[in-house]
């Protein structure tokens, strides 16, 4: 995939904040005008090989969303957000991607334990989480828009550092 994983700055926030995805995945599309805000630090632009903004990767707060149900996000994980650019979708593309996001946190801020949130008739999306090694936690309802999502989990294995 030769892809890059690159600090977000405005213009990626900018050409992101105009992706339109199609259907039922137009819930996706950013409703923000003029200047889109990120927190830097937290989220992250990856870049195509030819330089083209290809995706996004958010982590921590930034990737967690409001919800009815109280208390959600416990401590213990690191919450994990992402999209493909919408003429990406739908092209095999998704595991490596995830995995490649799984990386770049697991090396950028140590973490071995994830947990995303992805809306719950996203079944593209959670096949490919679910095939990636996450697993379903909860259901729970987005505040805002009042649809379901769900929790996901994954962790990865301890490594043995003691030798027999």
């Amino acid at each position: 995939m030769g892809w890059e994983i690159v600090p977000m700055n405005r213009e990626y926030a900018r050409e992101l904040s105009r992706w339109k995805y199609e259907g039922e995945y137009s819930f996706y599309n950013r409703r923000e005008q003029g200047n889109p805000e990120f927190e830097e630090g937290a989220e992250f632009a990856c870049l195509a090989e030819d330089g083209s903004l290809a995706g996004h990767f958010s982590y921590g707060l930034d990737a967690q969303i409001p919800t009815v149900e109280e208390h959600v996000y416990g401590p213990g994980y690191l919450d994990i957000g992402l999209g493909l650019r919408p003429a990406l979708c739908g092209q095999g593309l998704g595991a490596d991607f995830v995995r490649m996001g799984l990386e770049f946190g697991r090396q950028r801020f140590e973490a071995e334990r994830f947990r995303l949130s992805v809306a719950a008739f996203n079944e593209r999306a959670v096949k490919v989480y679910l095939r990636c090694g996450f697993r379903l936690e909860r259901e729970v309802t987005n505040s805002c828009f009042q649809n379901r999502f769900w929790i996901m989990t994954l962790e990865f294995p301890q490594e043995r550092t003691d030798a027999k």
